[in-house]
């Protein structure tokens, strides 16, 4: 079973749900449905470790490493292209993201983090640019500040724009 089945089953029960006046279960069941929509091509077992280890994180504020981080981490340092493409595109998808209520500042700086431990400068600058940054970083802290300030400027825009 994945996440793509929870996701239905969970949708199911939201027509009932609203049918019978309960429009406020129906509705945080349907923005849970929407929440699964990046682990959907997960296990059951996948998704369940992830859950502990997001509640590690939430209770420690240290991210547990695990098989699938170190995978991630070991292929991008050794300069695969695909693996640096899969970076853009998590990071993009965490800038997406950042205007979502969810998305804390401490969210921010420890995405922040990773981005410092686990690439060098060029990956960074690649990962820069894929966020729109035109101005080409000269050294690797520069990069890995920009990143930051981008994502934060967007962060704090969006809640001063926010009613």
């Amino acid at each position: 079973m994945n996440v793509s089945q929870l996701q239905l089953f969970l949708s199911s029960l939201s027509q009932p749900l609203s049918a019978s006046g309960a429009k406020k279960a129906a509705e945080d069941l349907s923005r849970a449905c929407a929440a699964l929509e990046p682990f959907r091509e997960w296990s059951l077992v996948q998704f369940a470790d992830f859950l502990a280890a997001a509640d590690q994180y939430a209770k420690t504020g240290v991210v547990p490493t695990s098989g699938r981080a170190r995978t991630t981490r070991s292929a991008a340092k050794a300069g695969d292209p695909q693996a640096l493409a899969a970076a853009i595109d998590q990071v993009r998808a965490f800038f997406d993201r950042v205007t979502s209520p969810e998305v804390s500042y401490a969210s921010i700086e420890a995405e922040i983090k990773r981005l410092d431990k686990q690439f060098k400068k060029d990956e960074l600058l690649e990962i820069a640019k894929a966020l729109g940054i035109s101005a080409k970083p000269k050294t690797k802290k520069d990069a890995v500040a920009e990143i930051q300030r981008v994502m934060t400027q967007r962060k704090e825009t969006f809640e001063r724009t926010r009613f």
